[in-house]
């Protein structure tokens, strides 16, 4: 009995603690203009302004269970953020706005998700261009497991009209060089070691993600 209590306290542990890395093209329900990534304690506005209504207060570090002072109920990690990392202790939210120093931000897994405003001095946005171009360099990228073949095509430029470079099939390594509208120019290692360079569509007509970096 004692080692089945000590089996389920484990669990329950790994479940508070677990990353939050999206695996899939729907991991990430709301779709922005990119993320901002968050500190706690994080207080969301209903308007850009301190004077506004409080919608959620969040806080969190990255050991202990994250707790929300409005939607006690709702909190889970993998209901929260876009991505959460214990190691590189790193939390982002999906941005759907800026104004003025203010970042409109969205909890993500949520069937209703929770919106509000967040100072922008303290919670920092990175567009597409910069997510990618900052993180993905610097700890490399993998596409989601639910592509199409199509989506796995290298390009020789930022369009599906021009000739194809080669196509991954199971990729080791991608690393980015450059971001130009919804395309990445990609270095591909692939599982056979072969090394290929080329154009791919990190999202789609509807703006969801087909790859994420590899924090």
């Amino acid at each position: 009995m004692k080692k089945i209590l000590l089996l389920v306290f484990i669990l329950n542990i790994l479940a508070v603690n677990a990353d939050v890395i999206p695996s899939y093209i729907n991991s990430i329900k709301k779709y922005g203009s990119g993320f901002t990534e968050i500190k706690s304690p994080l207080v969301m506005y209903e308007t850009p302004s301190k004077e506004g209504n409080i919608v959620e207060m969040l806080n969190f570090d990255y050991k202990d269970k994250i707790s929300c002072n409005i939607n006690r109920n709702r909190c889970e990690a993998d209901e929260v953020f876009a991505l959460y990392s214990q190691s590189k202790k790193i939390a982002l939210l999906t941005t759907l706005d800026e104004s003025e120093g203010w970042n409109f931000v969205c909890f993500n897994q949520l069937e209703k998700p929770v919106c509000g405003w967040v100072e922008g001095d303290k919670n920092k946005f990175y567009n597409w261009l910069d997510f990618f171009n900052i993180f993905g360099k610097k700890y490399g990228l993998y596409l989601f497991k639910d592509l199409n073949k199509s989506d796995k095509i290298l390009y020789a430029s930022p369009s599906r009209q021009t000739n194809s470079t080669g196509t991954i099939t199971l990729a080791k390594y991608i690393t980015p060089w450059l971001v130009r509208g919804n395309w990445i120019l990609v270095k591909v290692i692939d599982i056979d070691n072969e090394q290929k360079t080329g154009w791919v569509n990190f999202r789609d007509n509807e703006g969801k993600l087909k790859l994420f970096v590899k924090f």
